[in-house]
Order: structure tokens, then sequence, then C-alpha cells
């Protein structure tokens, strides 16, 4: 995908928001206190427009971050704090039928929420939200990886009621996505975690240390397995 930056300064479109396009070929120049004197400036007169124009731009400037990278570039504090978190907050409560501003919410600004609005933008827009229920999965996948980023050493750090339901889950947002690449990639995670709770859970049965060892006994092939049978020979 293209640079956020270079998009935005190609793009057309960008001609109806020159304040904003003036910030983004000022940011690009490295030129930042002017930059941000542009984007102020920008954001104050943006907030004296109408709802409609201001969710105009909220519109194209969104799809431009679900379309390009390294979107920080451009996604900065005051044009977060100042201008997109109050306009979205608003949108929901005015259009709570709209999965848009809970989806961009959940992708893209930093909130506590971020599973909320995710799960919020998929029951409103269901397998509509493609790129929700990836972020969602993504996360539910890292909550998985912490619970077992220590197992090796015999920490897990999860519960494991919650990682069930949690594995459940996610085998029902998996079976959501279109992209069957996507899909099979997932599934093979999904699958690694499940063989790994189990594997842990009847370890635990058992023994109360050496999860690699009992691993490495029992057949069980993990990463950190094949580096325990290198370091016994």
């Amino acid at each position: 995908m293209e640079n956020v930056l270079t998009y935005i300064i190609k793009n057309e479109h960008s001609d109806k928001y020159k304040l904003f396009k003036e910030f983004c070929i000022l940011k690009e120049k490295g030129l930042r206190k002017e930059a941000f004197k542009s984007l102020n400036t920008f954001i104050n007169d943006l907030k004296k427009w109408d709802a409609n124009a201001q969710k105009e731009f909220a519109c194209w400037l969104f799809d431009v971050f679900e379309n390009t990278e390294e979107i920080h570039h451009v996604l900065v504090h005051p044009l977060e704090e100042n201008l997109l978190k109050p306009l979205l907050n608003q949108w929901m409560i005015s259009t709570p039928k709209d999965s848009r501003p809970f989806r961009w919410h959940g992708l893209f600004l930093n909130t506590e929420y971020r599973i909320k609005y995710l799960k919020i933008a998929i029951e409103i827009g269901r397998d509509k939200e493609q790129n929700a229920l990836l972020q969602l999965i993504e996360l539910y996948f890292y909550s998985l990886w912490y619970s077992f980023h220590h197992i090796s050493e015999d920490f897990y750090l999860g519960d494991i009621n919650e990682d069930k339901s949690l594995i459940v889950q996610i085998e029902d947002l998996i079976s959501k996505v279109d992209n069957e690449q996507f899909k099979k990639n997932l599934n093979d995670n999904l699958i690694y975690y499940k063989n790994l709770l189990s594997d842990w859970i009847d370890f635990k049965k058992v023994e109360s240390e050496g999860f690699v060892q009992w691993c490495a006994d029992n057949g069980k092939e993990y990463s950190w397995t094949e580096a325990y049978y290198y370091e016994k020979d």
C-alpha cells in the first residue's frame, strides 16, 4: 500500500481541503511547526462547517486510512482529539445504526473501548465489516498470545475458561471472513492455540513443571520443543 502522505498529496479530492493538504505537504518536508499550524487552522475552520460537510471529510479521510500505510504521519494527536473523536462520538449517538463510526473508532483511534466498538460495527454491518472482523480477531489472538508467551517456562498467564471462550469467539468470527487465504491462515493459528491449551490442561493433570519436556516426550510438536531436543542433544 502507498504511504498516506504521498497518497493525500497526489489525491485530487484533497484539493477540497487545502489547509489539510498543506499540513501533509509540510509534514512530508519535515516542517513540523508549520505543518501543525496549518492543521490547527484547518481543524478550527472545519468545526464551523455543517455536520454533513464534516462527515464527508471524515468519510474521505478514514477511507484513505483504510487503503494506505504509515497513517501515524497524519493521524496526529490534535487531529484525533480535537476533531475526529468528537465527530465520531456525535455520529455514533445521532446515527447508531451506521457501522462506520464504530468501525473507524475501533480501527484507528486510541480508546479503551476498541473491542466494544469493533463488536458493535460487526453487529450492525455483519459480514460487510471485514476490516473490523479481522482487527477483532487480531486483538483476540493477541490475548491468547499473551496467555501463552511464557508457557515454555511453565508460566500460563491466562484463565482457562476465558481462553476457551475466546477460542470459540474467534472460531465464529473466522467463519465470517470472506478471503479464503486469510481464513485458512487464521484457522491454522487457531488450531495452534486450541492444541496448546488442550496440551496444557492435560499436562497440569499429571505434572506441575516441565511442560516443554512433557510436550517433547508426548510427541507434541511446537517450535520450543524443537529447541529442547536440540539443547538436549
